[in-house]
């Protein structure tokens, strides 16, 4: 600026420069708030690349790690919480957690209160075993890792690797690849040498529309046996089941009546469930788990309820209850065991 341009322009330049300078750094605030801009490049304890995260914990916000516990003294534990959060953004914002656990196989093909409608979930094809939906997904480990035995272990019980998503949905695809990745972590973690078990899958298996009333759940043969039905309490109503192209199929069975009774059938021929589940002692007909040998392979076979048709069953009597019980598993085990060529017909 020249010595000769007039002190009033000089102040006026001065002014804008300043205000300019005033635009930039809010920008740049509002930026580093509301984006992922300069941001970590990988979370939880350099197991999910930021890239997979914001695909899971889509909008507005910033990433941020807001839990993690990983250990392998005495033994190997794992969770990690990421989500986003944003001074501009009112209320709670999408939050993903992830954890190692010890289940059951089957934990997640049956109708329990935490993991819901599991044939609405798409299953992996090909590469690991698991399943996702827009809020969760499950991966289930190798077994016989260095690391794995813990206090009260159960021979029953291996290790899985569970996600949840809270205030927020996510596209399954996006979700399966980071429960993946983090899967992945958590096996080396725990000292599994066998990598194949855990191949990204070639593509999932989501459910499709069961329209046909004389193929119940896509099994043909397969109806519902008339003592598992109930008069105004638990009529035929809709099926929800998992399309043919995974190995583990679902199939939910809503009644009509009150409370919205639910059946939920399951049946796989993953080795990664039949294996587990056959050295389960508690997995029998009258739990409403099995596990078939067949000339291809084992079959697995799992029939449970929710709570209001198990109430349903018990207000007809102990007797009724466990007639309709044995009827009902009976009766899907035959179907699934001739629907995947068991020669006895699942027996």
């Amino acid at each position: 600026m020249s010595a000769k341009t007039p002190r009033a322009l000089r102040l006026r330049i001065g002014v804008g420069l300043a205000a300019a300078l005033v635009l930039l750094g809010g920008a740049g605030l509002l930026a580093w708030w509301n984006t992922d801009i300069l941001g970590q490049d990988r979370f939880c304890g350099d197991a999910l690349p930021s890239s997979d995260v914001s695909a899971v914990l889509g909008g507005p916000g910033r990433l941020a790690q807001s839990g993690l516990y990983e250990e392998s003294d005495p033994y190997y534990s794992f969770s990690c919480k990421v989500q986003r959060t944003s001074k501009f953004v009112g209320g709670d914002q999408p939050l993903l957690e992830a954890e190692l656990s010890f289940d059951k196989a089957d934990f997640g093909l049956g109708a329990s209160r935490l993991w819901k409608n599991a044939s609405a979930s798409s299953y992996f094809i090909g590469g690991a075993t698991g399943a996702v939906s827009q809020t969760q997904a499950w991966v289930l480990l190798p077994t016989g890792c260095a690391k794995e035995i813990r206090p009260a272990s159960q021979q029953a019980e291996i290790p899985v690797l569970k996600m949840n998503l809270t205030r927020g949905r996510s596209n399954p695809a996006a979700l399966a690849r980071t429960a993946l990745t983090t899967a992945q972590h958590v096996a080396a973690g725990l000292g599994c040498t066998d990598t194949n078990a855990l191949k990204m899958p070639a593509r999932l298996q989501g459910p499709v529309d069961d329209t046909n009333p004389a193929v119940l759940c896509g099994m043909k043969g397969f109806q519902l046996p008339e003592a598992a039905l109930v008069k105004g309490k638990a009529e035929p109503g809709t099926a929800h089941v998992t399309g043919r192209g995974s190995r583990t199929r679902v199939c939910d069975i809503v009644l009509q009546g009150p409370g919205e009774p639910r059946i939920s059938l399951a049946v796989s021929d993953d080795p990664a469930v039949t294996k587990a589940v056959r050295r389960d002692e508690t997995a029998t007909q009258g739990s409403g788990r099995t596990v078939t040998a067949c000339a291809s392979g084992d079959l697995y076979v799992g029939v449970s309820f929710n709570d209001a048709y198990r109430d349903v069953l018990l207000d007809q009597g102990k007797d009724a209850s466990e007639t309709a019980r044995s009827a009902l598993f009976t009766s899907f085990q035959h179907a699934a065991g001739k629907d995947y060529g068991c020669p006895t017909g699942g027996e």
